[in-house]
C-alpha cells in the first residue's frame, strides 16, 4: 500500500481558488452600499429624510436611490450618487423624484459635478472593470459600516 499523502501534488491536482461570480460580487456591493448610505444619513432615532419629498422614515424602510440609474455601472456604487429615498418616490413617482433629486444634487454638489457624473456613464465598462468596481465597493462600504458601528 502506497502513501498517497506523501506524493507531490501535480499542477493538475492543485486547484486555483475559485473567483466569486460577478453577479455575487455585484449583489454584495449593492447590499453593503445600500445599508451604509441609509445608516449614514440616519439621525439619532434611526430616521432618514427622503432625498426627493423630504418624508421622514426609518432607515430600514428607506430605499437607496441612485441619481444615475444603477444599470450604469460606472456610478453604481459612487457614494455621491446614492441617497435615501422613500419607496413612493424611488419606485412610483419617477418623474417627480428625478426632478427633485436633480435639484438636491445641484444644491449639494454643484452643477459641474452633476454634469461630470452624467458624462461618466457614457462609456461602457468591461466585465473585469465592473468586477474591480464591485470589489472596491465591498472593501470600502464594509469599512465604512464598521466605522459607523463604532460611533
Amino acid at each position: 500500500m502506497s502513501n498517497l499523502t506523501a506524493r507531490p501534488i501535480s499542477k493538475k491536482d492543485a486547484k486555483k481558488p475559485k473567483k466569486a461570480k460577478l453577479s455575487t460580487l455585484v449583489d454584495k456591493a449593492d447590499k453593503l452600499a445600500s445599508q451604509y448610505i441609509r445608516q449614514k444619513y440616519a439621525d439619532h432615532a434611526g430616521n432618514v429624510v427622503c432625498i426627493s419629498c423630504d418624508a421622514v422614515l426609518p432607515w430600514k424602510d428607506a430605499h437607496c436611490a441612485h441619481y444615475i440609474d444603477r444599470a450604469k455601472k460606472a456610478t453604481r456604487w459612487m457614494e455621491e450618487n446614492l441617497h435615501p429615498a422613500c419607496c413612493s418616490c424611488n419606485a412610483f413617482n419617477k418623474q417627480y423624484h428625478m426632478r427633485e433629486y436633480t435639484l438636491k444634487m445641484v444644491d449639494m454638489y454643484g452643477r459641474d459635478f452633476v454634469n461630470e457624473i452624467r458624462e461618466l456613464v457614457k462609456e461602457t465598462l468591461s466585465a473585469s472593470a465592473v468586477r474591480g468596481l464591485a470589489e472596491e465597493a465591498i472593501t470600502y462600504y464594509s469599512a465604512q459600516l464598521k466605522a459607523l458601528e463604532k460611533k
